[in-house]
């Protein structure tokens, strides 16, 4: 996950972001009634919840029981992530992927992290490295996800991709890539560069924290042995 420098050079950061956090939740509640009741419902929901994440993803009977919180509060709790989601997309087609690197991860760690099935991901990119689009391609079990390579290949081509991102969640919560994970990676990797795209990272999502085989040095070995073969 990636720590924003403030919070390292301000000790008084994490309290001043919590104070505007739960700013930003009392406007967002605040339709149909005052701010300062808004700003009630929302000590309450930070005194049981402890924070947003929790907020956002306990359940919907939970939410009810706290007063002033109707159905239409509790859908707007529920899709900010998705709110979220929207921002993200918008900003990593606003330039070049080797800008937005860190728009990319929060944008899969929102979309992924938190789902208890395992999901494998492309993300396509023109020749400039702008975002195409965000495809989930494969959907397993709680630790499986049964990939057909030729499936990606067809659809990057058939986005006019010219460069590729894998990724994929681990709901156990380990990032870590497993042995079958490096093994279909080379696999994929070599099927692209058949077609002349190019893999620029596998990234592995797991809760809020990330595994990028690219900044460990994993791609680099395919490419090595690509280059010993030819």
């Amino acid at each position: 996950m990636f720590i924003d420098n403030d919070f390292i050079l301000n000790p008084n950061y994490e309290s001043l972001s919590l104070k505007k956090e739960k700013e930003i939740v009392s406007y967002l509640l605040s339709n149909g009634i005052s701010l300062n009741t808004a700003n009630i419902i929302t000590d309450k929901l930070y005194y049981k919840f402890h924070n947003l994440y929790n907020i956002v993803n306990s359940d919907e009977k939970e939410l009810l029981k706290i007063k002033g919180i109707t159905s239409k509060k509790v859908f707007i709790l529920k899709n900010i992530p998705m709110l979220l989601e929207c921002f993200l997309i918008n900003s990593l087609k606003s330039d070049s992927l080797d800008l937005k690197k860190k728009d990319l991860i929060n944008y899969l760690i929102i979309k992924f992290g938190r789902l208890k099935f395992e999901a494998f991901s492309i993300i396509c990119l023109d020749i400039n490295k702008r975002l195409i689009s965000i495809e989930q391609i494969f959907r397993g079990t709680i630790d499986s996800a049964t990939i057909y390579p030729r499936d990606l290949v067809e659809k990057a081509l058939s986005l006019g991709s010219s460069y590729v991102i894998l990724s994929h969640n681990h709901p156990s919560g380990i990032a870590k890539p497993s042995k079958a994970d490096i093994e279909i990676t080379e696999i994929i990797y070599k099927a692209f560069f058949m077609v002349n795209i190019k893999v620029l990272d596998h990234i592995i999502i797991a809760g809020n924290i990330h595994y990028s085989f690219r900044e460990n040095g994993i791609l680099d070995k395919y490419k090595d042995s690509i280059s010993v073969g030819v």
